[in-house]
């Protein structure tokens, strides 16, 4: 059984995994061509912060959307990711790509940093972690490992951790414990998906670089491969997302993705209320998936939950959104979208919730509020329940973000 990490202490730092990400998609073909294809797919973060940390959300991002591009690529270099103020990983480097050669078909996801410190407790050097799950001659497989150049725990070396195996678990001193070269992979009758992170921190003892009760994946890969379908499943959807300028303050937040679906069943992830630094205070975020790839039908729902946004004076209630998609294999289909915001309140003063699709209210000195967004392609769409401008910073927050897709 692989281990299990709890989604609302997940921090993952250095992230280069493989995954659907709708939201920045180009339709690859949406023809009536009924030729199975495969699905590729992948993003690279520098951080992944998901336990109400500042600096939440993935940071230093590369990623490309789901794909039946084999010779799609992507990376990021020399970056440094930070947890709670922390230089955490220096020189990071993500980079994954999609292949199809004399070896088979599928995503190779990479992450590599010249060192990964926690103060003075822990030091790894020269790493690198790397999985790859792949489709050959109609077998799914998957591999996953980590190496290190040093690994020092306190002040002291320890040279039979360079190459570790699979999952293990050491204790350190003043911080609490860690897991080396965590490695898993599922396999579904749609496709697979695989994993290798080089370490995962858990703070089990107060420390002054990681809040107690936090843990943190370093240098987190995955790789994921749709076996051929009549069509493929796309979207995503997260909690929040903010930039100022062009710059992401903090990005998606409970994020989930696809490529070929759960297999008809739910799947939700869910993170605790957590803090954009100067931006937002944002409470309980989850959002949920289903779906599923095949011969006969393809379909996809994502939803997005989040419990209330405050940006100063202003004071968002529940929030929530949903889309979904679905194609046959005579070559129907269709998409929808749905929003709903419970409450706008500016100090002691209440606004009315517009209806129907990207309605906006001004609120003079505060921000200019765009409800209910909706943008449509061919068998895509893509809504974001509410987008704040918030004129006193030039920041820009969605909250409530579903997407769904489908490709053939």
């Amino acid at each position: 059984m692989r281990p299990r990490i709890g989604y609302k202490k997940l921090a993952a730092v250095g992230v280069a995994a493989v995954v659907g990400v709708a939201s920045t998609i180009a339709l690859t073909s949406g023809s009536a061509s009924a030729s199975p294809v495969f699905g590729y797919s992948g993003y690279s973060y520098g951080t992944d912060v998901e336990s109400g940390l500042a600096n939440s959300g993935p940071q230093v991002i590369s990623k490309f959307g789901c794909t039946t591009d084999a010779t799609k690529h992507d990376k990021n270099d020399l970056s440094t990711a930070n947890v709670n103020n922390q230089a955490i990983a220096r020189s990071v480097k993500t980079d994954t790509h999609a292949f199809n050669n004399k070896g088979g078909t599928g995503v190779t996801s990479t992450a590599t940093a010249a060192d990964i410190r926690v103060g003075n407790l822990l030091t790894l050097t020269g790493v690198n972690t790397t999985t790859t799950a792949r489709y050959y001659k109609g077998q799914l497989s998957y591999t996953g490992n980590t190496t290190f150049a040093g690994v020092k725990i306190g002040a002291i070396s320890v040279p039979s951790l360079l190459k570790p195996k699979w999952n293990t678990k050491i204790a350190v001193p003043g911080l609490g414990y860690i897991v080396l070269n965590r490695v898993g992979g599922v396999k579904t009758a749609s496709g697979i998906y695989s994993y290798a992170q080089a370490v995962v921190l858990h703070a089990t003892v107060k420390n002054q670089y990681i809040p107690q009760g936090v843990d943190v994946a370093v240098l987190k890969t995955r790789a994921e491969i749709s076996k051929p379908a009549t069509a493929l499943v796309i979207g995503d959807a997260f909690g929040t997302k903010a930039t100022a300028d062009k710059l992401v303050v903090s990005d998606a937040t409970s994020l989930q993705t696809t490529c070929q679906g759960t297999e008809g069943k739910t799947v939700r992830v869910a993170v605790g209320e957590l803090n954009i630094p100067k931006v937002a205070y944002v409470g309980g975020v989850y959002t949920t998936k289903n779906g599923a790839i095949g011969a006969n039908k393809s379909y996809i729902n994502f939803t997005s939950h989040v419990a209330g946004v405050k940006v100063g004076s202003l004071s968002i209630g529940a929030i929530e959104s949903s889309a979904s998609a679905w194609k046959t294999k005579d070559n129907k289909a269709g998409v929808s979208s749905s929003s709903t915001i419970a409450s706008i309140r500016v100090g002691g003063k209440s606004y009315a919730v517009p209806t129907g699709e990207n309605k906006t209210l001004n609120i003079p000195g505060v921000a200019r509020l765009t409800f209910n967004q909706v943008m449509r392609q061919k068998r895509y769409i893509s809504v974001n329940a509410l987008v704040i401008d918030v004129y006193s910073l030039n920041t820009k927050v969605v909250v409530g973000h579903s997407a769904a897709g489908v490709v053939s």
